[in-house]
């Protein structure tokens, strides 16, 4: 007869829901984090259409907001979605007459991301001070402001 190995498995909990909110193990989104990093650095490393690049990027920082948001990290979105509006403003500027801005579609997702942000931190000052005290996004948003872009 033969004998039969016992195999013991070992499960780690990685997630959990509690009411809405997900809760990530420490490791396992650190490990995301990472991953979301290298793709940012891989964007970086690429070179080529410095729009593209600034898009592309934009939106890696982003996602990765979304992702802290979900697992409970609301300064570490806020952060992150301040990367995401910076990284609008990596783009080649282009001369509209008296000024010169980011392509369309660049000035579009500044405003679009900077509204997201400030609709996820609410009323909160921390969180809001992490998005709106940053000097670029403030000079940036009043020169860019729609009513003066043509």
């Amino acid at each position: 007869m033969k004998e039969s190995e016992i195999r013991r498995t070992h499960y780690r909990l990685a997630a959990r829901l509690r009411g809405n909110k997900l809760e990530l193990d420490p490791e396992v989104r650190f490990r995301l984090q990472q991953a979301a990093y290298e793709r940012i650095r891989a964007i970086r490393r690429r070179g080529g259409n410095a729009d593209r690049t600034a898009f592309d990027e934009s939106i890696e920082w982003e996602r990765l907001g979304d992702f802290l948001l979900a697992a409970g990290a609301k300064p570490g979105a806020a952060r992150a979605w301040r990367e995401a509006i910076l990284s609008c403003l990596d783009g080649t500027q282009y001369d509209y007459g008296r000024e010169s801005f980011p392509c369309r579609v660049l000035r579009l997702r500044f405003f679009a991301v900077l509204d997201k942000a400030l609709a996820c931190c609410g009323g909160d000052p921390l969180l809001r001070s992490l998005v709106c005290d940053e000097p670029l996004i403030r000079a940036e948003y009043a020169r860019m402001r729609p009513e003066t872009v043509g």
